[in-house]
């Protein structure tokens, strides 16, 4: 058995005795559980009864996994001192069998009388199914010897071994049948008895997968007392998850939130208090560092120097492959960026059951109700038909956090996607599917070099694009087309663009060269847009 004794425990006033009045066993019970993106802080209790005085408290049901750096241990009418965690077989508290103990011993014992009955019963029954196949076979031999001469006799005779046989014969028949169904009765005896030692087993030899937790504990008069404990697991996790109903005749948003909760502690937790919380105890809790970076220029394919290599093998290798290997690796992904600011926490309404090992139980939480602005949005340069998009303010004064999120439009599934993290007061955006009756096309018409459609001079180059959105609907829609055009960072490379009708935004987001036009498009109406680009740059450059 391995002992881990805990630096958490809390000396009591006075010396602890050399002996302790007796060895108490407490079964503990998970009674609330802040669930976190991974891990999670478990919190049981144990309820004990005992005279006053000292004891030695053994908690003998806590999983295998429990980690002792995050154990803690209070007392509730009892004063706590030495804690230490036991992982292993547990050490018998009494040897006083618990009334647990004792009905499982009964149950085993009333079942091996139970199986012992049957068993003498099916053996009766195969002796009355030898007897009657004895009993025949006596007939069929009596009926081969030399009898009466005469034919009366022999017809007697005949008729006396006929009835006697087919009796028998029917009285073996009946025997097997009753044996079978005796046989097969036994065998739920049989499951019922294996199931009775199961339980006695758990209950008297333990388990290599629960460690234990050994308190000293100091009771009062009143005799009775409790414990609070608190440890911390990675083997559970949470994450959001969402459906995002359109109804476009109600101009509604429905965003039904909802978690899937997950954990593999070895055990199950019953009726729980559950918090789910949007902290994160086991990733990185402090900002990265950055080492200094040193560099340096010479002659291109110049030979270095030894020193010189040395030196930069230290600034270089030394510091920033330094800052690569040794310090912690940058976090990437945007949703787990976002998620490190201010904690959010949600209280389950009611008691939870999670049992271990399960993959996913889904809680639903509360939903929102947001408004949103819809727009067929079109890129003629990528897609052939326009897409429902939906634009909306997130208002609801609560923090949307990243998920998996399944679309519905008007109550049919169209769809899923990776919902951001949307703070209060941010825009969310989210495409609904494409609008089949809304056909895009992008045409050059200048042809000149191949399919570019580009006329080409030695520092000029022309692209005119046609782009043509046609509604085949019988809805009126609010529009919004996006394409592109390049854009430079030297000062000798000069691109214009025009269009009809203009653009109503440019870079959109930020994005350089990328265009949008608004505007509404009525049931059965085509609109067109006319992009013309010139690229301009000095004799005797190249355009890339």
């Amino acid at each position: 058995m391995r002992r881990l004794t805990l630096p958490l425990a809390l000396l009591m006033c006075s010396t602890a005795p050399a002996a302790f009045a007796d060895v108490i066993e407490a079964k503990s019970r998970v009674t609330q559980v802040t669930l976190y993106p991974w891990g999670a802080s478990v919190i049981r209790r144990v309820e004990f009864a005992a005279p006053q005085g000292v004891h030695e408290l053994i908690v003998p049901d806590l999983p295998q996994s429990t980690d002792a750096g995050s154990l803690r241990v209070a007392g509730d009418g009892a004063r706590i001192g030495a804690v230490t965690l036991m992982q292993g077989r547990l050490p018998v508290a009494n040897d006083a069998p618990t009334p647990e103990i004792a009905a499982a011993k009964a149950e085993v014992e009333r079942m091996e009388a139970v199986l012992r009955s049957r068993d003498a019963a099916i053996a009766a029954i195969r002796l009355r199914v030898t007897a009657a196949q004895d009993q025949a076979a006596f007939l069929r031999a009596l009926a081969a010897r030399d009898g009466p001469a005469t034919a009366d006799d022999l017809r007697a005779l005949s008729r006396m071994v006929g009835e006697e046989l087919l009796a028998a014969a029917e009285a073996a028949h009946a025997a097997e049948q009753e044996a079978a169904a005796a046989e097969r009765a036994r065998e739920d005896d049989a499951t019922a008895l294996e199931k009775a030692r199961q339980t006695l087993a758990a209950l008297t030899e333990g388990t290599a997968d629960l460690a234990a937790l050994s308190v000293t504990v100091e009771t009062g008069a009143e005799g009775r007392g409790a414990l609070e404990i608190t440890s911390f697991t990675n083997d559970a996790s949470w994450s959001p998850v969402y459906d995002l109903r359109l109804d476009r005749a109600a101009g509604k948003l429905a965003v039904e939130r909802g978690v899937l909760v997950t954990q593999s502690t070895g055990e199950d937790w019953a009726g729980v208090d559950l918090t789910l919380s949007t902290a994160r105890p086991a990733e990185q809790s402090d900002p990265s560092e950055l080492w200094p970076w040193l560099r340096r220029i010479a002659p291109p394919d110049a030979p270095m120097p030894q020193a010189r290599a040395k030196a930069m093998e230290e600034s270089w290798g030394a510091g920033a492959d330094m800052a690569l290997a040794a310090a912690p690796a940058p976090m990437v992904e945007a949703a787990e960026m976002q998620m490190m600011g201010a904690t959010v926490t949600w209280a389950y309404g009611a008691p939870v059951d999670i049992r271990n090992g399960v993959d996913a139980l889904r809680l639903r939480l509360g939903d929102l109700a947001l408004m949103p602005e819809l727009v067929a949005q079109a890129v003629p340069l990528r897609d052939a038909t326009a897409f429902l998009v939906a634009r909306a303010v997130n208002d609801s004064g609560q923090v949307i956090l990243p998920g998996q999120a399944s679309l519905f439009v008007d109550g049919a599934m169209v769809g899923s996607t990776n919902l951001p993290l949307v703070a209060s007061g941010d825009e969310l955006r989210l495409g609904f599917g494409p609008i089949d009756g809304i056909r895009l096309t992008r045409i050059v018409p200048e042809k000149t070099e191949g399919d570019r459609g580009v006329i080409s001079k030695s520092n000029e180059a022309k692209e005119t694009a046609i782009l043509k959105i046609e509604n085949l609907t019988t809805e009126n829609w609010a529009l919004r087309v996006l394409d592109q055009v390049p854009y430079s960072e030297q000062k000798d490379l000069v691109i214009r663009h025009t269009s009809t009708p203009p653009a109503t935004e440019t870079d959109v987001e930020g994005a350089r060269g990328i265009l949008a036009w608004e505007m509404p498009l009525a049931a059965g109406k085509v609109q067109e847009i006319r992009l013309e680009t010139t690229l301009s740059w000095p004799s005797g450059q190249v355009l890339q």
